[in-house]
């Protein structure tokens, strides 16, 4: 059952290699039938494959995509050629022209505004600094590179801000603020599923460990370390991470154990052109031989590693290094003395605008004022005249209504008249009715009386 397991996870190694091989090919093939921005953007990529190509490939397609930026006017592109330039160099050990490079890609990002290209070149010179042992000067990299990347939010770009800011605190000696800013770290990458940096992460905190004396942990998160970059198949990390395991067995005085690991990382280092690893490796043989008893070639590889120190970092190196750092901050702070006064001038060109646009609105003001008066008065006599005409209205009002009244009162009494005249007529037309009534009384009495007369006569004559 082990066989088969261990020839599954040989396939599974030479097809993951195969494929990152297949990547790189495709590329270069493509970069011969490619022109313009297509193939800056494709040297740009080969330049920064850190695990699959060496430093002097990368190298040569930087400097590729530098000249060929140049020719486009593409500032982006050029600058992060430069920031390959300057890894590249760095993982050779040539810190001045890594730095220079460092130096050159920020300038222009922080010229085209790019924030995401600041906080990388920050990062970039922080490295540098950090493997100079100029570990506050990494810091204070790191933390710019910090500020801009939790600005930006990409999770990826913080969790690695962490992990480095953790590296300074645990070569400076504080290892419980190392071990906060790993387990931040951690937590991120556990969120997003990074198993390098998981990797990354148990790898530092083994360091952590090993430098505090608890030497079951340090044992424990370099063994997962490795586990998780042996799956990954990340050459880089795997040589990093077996040569902290040898580094492990050789404090404990296990160098036989020890041996194999040291041997892996120094073949891998030396497949990777990583100077800075082979360097580290050559004082681990000289550790192993010393444990060993084997004196005369224990100083031969401390020879060896004094030698390859001394070339990576001789004081002439540092001087420089330092100078270039304090003429480009010399030169940032000078260009942001021109920026001020050149700001000082547009406030002072926008303060003139200002006043002359506050005397437009104060006369504006002021024409507005001198009209809203002028209405008022109108107003105010508008009101006047119509407060005396509603008067004038309303006493003539009242006087209709005192008329209205008085007819109201002389119809009333005339009714009353014409009732009392009526009544009065009636009374005299009975009057006159008796009084009619009597005269033809009388009449017929008179008619009677004469009749009987008459008849009377008659009577006499014919007797």
């Amino acid at each position: 059952m082990k066989k088969i397991l261990f020839i599954f996870l040989l396939l599974l190694i030479i097809k993951n290699l195969f494929a990152e091989d297949v990547k790189i090919d495709s590329l270069k093939r493509i970069l011969e039938n490619v022109t313009g921005n297509e193939k800056l953007e494709i040297l740009n990529e080969l330049a920064g494959a850190y695990w699959e190509l060496p430093p002097n490939e990368r190298i040569a397609f930087a400097e590729q995509a530098v000249n060929l930026s140049e020719k486009f006017n593409n500032q982006k592109s050029k600058a992060e050629a430069f920031g390959y330039l300057g890894i590249a160099y760095n993982n050779i050990g040539d810190t001045e022209k890594s730095m220079n490079y460092f130096m050159k890609a920020l300038e222009i990002m922080e010229l085209i505004n790019d924030e995401n290209g600041i906080a990388n070149s920050y990062r970039n010179l922080g490295q540098a600094n950090f493997y100079m042992e100029n570990y506050d000067k990494a810091l204070e990299y790191y933390e710019q590179a910090l500020d801009i990347r939790q600005k930006i939010g990409n999770k990826m770009d913080i969790s690695q801000s962490f992990i480095l800011i953790g590296n300074v605190m645990a070569k400076t000696a504080k290892y419980d603020e190392a071990l906060d800013y790993y387990s931040k770290a951690l937590v991120i990458k556990e969120e997003i599923g990074d198993k390098a940096g998981i990797s990354q992460i148990y790898n530092n905190i083994g360091n952590v460990y090993l430098a505090t004396g608890e030497m079951e942990k340090v044992l424990e998160y370099r063994v997962k370390s490795l586990e998780i970059v042996r799956e990954l198949d990340n050459k880089w990390e795997i040589s990093l991470t077996v040569f902290n395991i040898a580094e492990y067995y050789l404090e404990n005085n296990e160098p036989g154990k020890a041996y194999p690991y040291i041997i892996e990382s120094k073949d891998l280092a030396e497949e990777l052109d990583n100077k800075g690893l082979i360097n580290d490796n050559v004082f681990a043989l000289s550790l192993y031989y010393e444990l060993m008893g084997n004196y005369q070639k224990a100083l031969n590889y401390q020879k060896d590693y004094a030698k390859i120190t001394k070339e990576q970092f001789s004081e002439e190196l540092g001087n420089k290094v330092t100078e270039m750092q304090i003429k480009y901050e010399t030169e940032k702070k000078e260009k942001e003395k021109q920026t001020y006064k050149l700001q000082l001038k547009k406030i002072s060109s926008q303060r003139s605008q200002l006043i002359l646009s506050l005397v437009i609105a104060l006369l504006i003001i002021f024409l507005i004022y001198y009209r809203y008066r002028t209405k008022k008065k109108s107003n105010i006599l508008l009101e006047d005249l119509v407060a005396e005409r509603t008067h004038e209205l309303r006493q003539n009002i009242n006087e209709l209504k005192q008329a209205k009244d008085e007819l109201y009162k002389h119809r009333e009494h005339l009714e009353e008249l014409v009732q009392e005249r009526t009544k009065e007529l009636e009374e005299k037309n009975k009057e006159l009715k008796r009084f009619n009534n009597l005269f033809i009384d009388r009449e017929l009495r008179i008619k009677e009386l004469r009749d009987k007369v008459k008849e009377l006569e008659g009577k006499k004559l014919s007797s």
